[in-house]
């Protein structure tokens, strides 16, 4: 698993293996790009405005921005004339955000009751939505100490 480390014969820790978790955590493994996906999920597009939401400086977030395009999260809205008019989610950017409802579902019942709650509704019922992770076989939802580590799936 990727948040595992292996230790070198001279005991130094080495890159955790390579997997598809690791991939996803690699895409956003910096302080400011779910906040990037965030601003861009409330309907922020152009610069001043994702600039505005995250707090970022300038060139941290330029940076931030390339990369997010590079992997394919977002992509520059053009005018005719060639210029960066905005940025949107792609469908990757926009999956990324379920991600994010359920670290929102996490931030809902650890943090501190002083700290606002942003509640989306559900369009489809009219209910609030709260993210719940399940189990694609069984369609129970997960609770903690539910899963175990697939070893020969580990091994690689």
């Amino acid at each position: 698993m990727s948040n595992q480390t292996n230790r070198s014969t001279t005991g130094l820790n080495s890159k955790p293996a390579r997997d598809t978790l690791a991939v996803a955590l690699d895409a956003v493994n910096d302080r400011w790009s779910l906040h990037i996906v965030r601003a861009l999920a409330f309907g922020a597009s152009r610069y001043t405005e994702i600039l505005r939401a995250v707090g970022a400086p300038r060139d941290v977030l330029a940076a931030r921005l390339r990369k997010l395009a590079e992997t394919g999260i977002l992509q520059a809205r053009s005018t005719e004339d060639g210029k960066v008019a905005g940025y949107e989610l792609t469908q990757k950017g926009k999956d990324l955000g379920q991600v994010i409802l359920v670290l929102k579902r996490w931030g809902d019942t650890y943090s501190d009751a002083e700290v606002p709650k942003v509640d989306f509704i559900h369009d489809v019922c009219g209910e609030v939505f709260v993210a719940e992770v399940r189990c694609q076989a069984c369609g129970r939802p997960l609770r903690s100490g539910e899963l175990s580590l697939d070893q020969e799936s580990a091994a690689c």
